[in-house]
């Protein structure tokens, strides 16, 4: 009798455990973000914009799956920094790690996860993000114009982020330089980040 019941608590604890994810999930709310389709198309709320530990984020990258979910969001891109990494003494990984972690947990919580990175440089250009990525590694070169040849090469999409950004932009007034208008000429860039958390850009709707 008490192996049956050692027996019993061992498949019990074994089916907790594979569940455990959808039920942490189920038990809280899920924000419902009601944003209209445009006819012949399905809107996706979308976050392809965000941080880990694997770069200057505090949190593991599944842990950003599950934000996204609870958050209402149905696809995301964790675009980990390709030279900013302050805690590389402490996690030491390639640049594709934090995608591969969150990638079964996206799958759980059928949230689209695109593999991305931020290319993080001096202005100009400043920080751009590419997303549908195949391999992140090969954007870890000296000359961000070789990083973003190389991400334009595998069909990624480059967009230039938050560039009001008061580190890099005069009185947080994105400025427009040559080296945008090559890489816009180019088609090696496709947007601006219009809205990073709580800050907004007025001057790109403008540009656009």
């Amino acid at each position: 009798m008490k192996k049956k019941y050692l027996v019993t608590i061992l498949l019990f604890s074994l089916a907790l455990i594979s569940i455990r994810g959808p039920v942490e999930a189920a038990a809280r709310e899920r924000t419902d973000i009601r944003i209209p389709d445009i006819l012949g198309y399905t809107t996706l709320k979308c976050d392809f914009h965000m941080h880990t530990v694997f770069s200057d984020g505090n949190v593991w990258p599944a842990v950003r799956v599950e934000e996204a979910w609870l958050q209402g969001l149905d696809a995301i891109s964790i675009t980990d920094h390709i030279e900013y990494r302050p805690h590389k003494d402490d996690i030491v990984s390639d640049h594709n790690r934090s995608f591969d972690l969150a990638e079964s947990r996206a799958e759980q919580m059928s949230i689209i996860l695109i593999k991305g990175s931020e290319i993080t440089r001096d202005m100009p250009p400043g920080h751009l993000n590419a997303i549908f990525l195949e391999d992140s590694n090969p954007l870890d070169v000296e000359d961000w114009r070789d990083a973003i040849r190389l991400a334009h090469e595998q069909g990624a999409l480059v967009f230039w982020n938050h560039p009001g950004w008061d580190r890099q932009a005069p009185g947080g007034v994105a400025v427009w330089y040559d080296e945008h208008t090559n890489l816009l000429e180019q088609g090696l860039m496709m947007g601006m980040e219009v809205v990073n958390y709580t800050s907004y850009y007025p001057e790109v709707t403008l540009a656009s």
